[in-house]
């Protein structure tokens, strides 16, 4: 059988590796892969389990794998430096890692609310399986399960730091890095064992492992509960992986932007020996409490000189803006008309998120931008609009 992986694009860029990581798979004259919609396929003429498309590829049941499978985790095996294996969301992703280590005491720090449902539902299954914080003892640790960058806020943990301590105590550590996907984190050069990702707009999880027989057992795992990708979500992210590239980088810079424009704007409301905001900085910036993203670490008493060397291509497009009530917030995220207010991240449109909406544990104060392919002197007049319809409308209500 053919090698999922290609080693021939090992040492391309990423936007090489994209489009060129799976051509040993291709059968077919098309340009474009093609949509595999078939359940089943038809045995070669010779012997059951011999191959059955092309000279090096078998086939029998979706369940197991398609062709458009298979390319989508050679192009993912070779962007993320890893043994990759596509799952039907990020959550049936991360329920398959659980599966895999079988886990009985998690060291669990700030995650993704449905990551902490999962791992609940874990523990209703196997009975005496403790969960700890990241920042807790490591002792009798097995699995750590490390979120960077964080979501909601876009600020990153130094995972060289938490792989040191995970190794030391004999526990695999576990990044879920679905808010900077390649090519800004590649976690296992920091020392991650196993990397997770899910993606927008359509529905699809990845997990990837450092070698070839991990990713062996996740797709028997995979087959036997029937865990995988439908046939148009596989051929949607192979396809979209094909610009993964320029997408991934163009978002970065336009959120790192939009980040600076909006600290900005806060701090230029704020009043110090040497600063008297004026009315408009006033009307602008008062309502803004904090604003929260990766590239924000580099100063000040979160100053990590990790966070460079992690993320040497820039940061994620997700960030978090705080305000002085639940009721600004909201305001905010019905004002801004380029941002749709809606959940998910990621994508080529910018989105505005209330995560308290979803998880109680959110601040109900904080809103996640995730931004997309727009303009930022767009991005930065919708804010702009946005906070100025907030002024006048707390105004208003003043003077009732």
């Amino acid at each position: 059988m053919v090698e999922i992986k290609n080693p021939l694009y090992d040492t391309a860029c990423l936007s090489t590796q994209a489009l060129h990581a799976d051509a040993h798979l291709q059968v077919t004259s098309d340009v474009a892969p093609a949509i595999s919609v078939s359940t089943t396929f038809e045995y070669a003429k010779t012997t059951v389990d011999a191959c059955n498309y092309g000279p090096d590829q078998r086939y029998a049941y979706s369940r197991e794998s398609t062709p458009t499978t298979t390319k989508a985790e050679s192009v993912l095996s070779t962007i993320t430096e890893g043994h990759a294996v596509l799952y039907g969301s990020g959550l049936t992703a991360s329920l398959a890692v659980l599966l895999q280590y079988k886990p009985k005491k998690i060291a669990l720090g700030e995650s993704y609310f449905g990551v902490r449902k999962v791992i609940e539902q874990y523990r209703a299954l196997v009975p005496n399986v403790q969960v700890v914080g990241s920042e807790c003892s490591y002792d009798g640790v097995d699995l750590v399960w490390l979120e960077s960058p964080v979501n909601p806020t876009g600020e990153v943990k130094d995972i060289a730091a938490y792989a040191l301590r995970a190794h030391a105590a004999g526990a695999v550590l576990v990044v879920d890095a679905t808010l900077a996907p390649p090519p800004i984190s590649y976690p296992f050069r920091q020392g991650a064992d196993v990397y997770l990702g899910g993606h927008s707009d359509l529905l699809a999880g990845v997990v990837v492992v450092r070698a070839a027989t991990g990713a062996v057992a996740l797709r028997e795992t995979r087959y036997v509960l029937g865990l995988g990708t439908g046939s148009l979500e596989t051929w949607l992210l192979l396809r979209s992986l094909r610009t993964l590239s320029v997408r991934v980088k163009q978002q970065s810079v336009t959120a790192t932007r939009l980040v600076s424009f909006l600290e900005s704007i806060r701090r230029s409301a704020i009043t110090t020996q040497c600063h008297k905001p004026c009315e408009e900085q006033l009307s602008l910036g008062r309502h803004i409490a904090s604003v929260q993203h990766a590239s924000l670490q580099l100063n000040g008493a979160q100053c990590n000189p990790n966070i460079a060397l992690q993320h040497p291509n820039g940061f994620g497009a997700v960030f978090a803006v705080s305000f002085a009530s639940k009721s600004q917030a909201l305001f905010v995220a019905r004002a801004l008309g380029l941002h749709r207010f809606a959940t998910s991240l990621g994508g080529v449109e910018s989105l505005v998120d209330w995560r308290y909406g979803w998880d109680s544990s959110a601040q109900p104060t904080l809103l996640r931008i995730s931004v997309g392919l727009e303009s930022f002197d767009d991005l930065a007049k919708d804010w702009k609009q946005a906070l100025q319809a907030l002024e006048v409308s707390e105004r208003k209500a003043a003077k009732l």
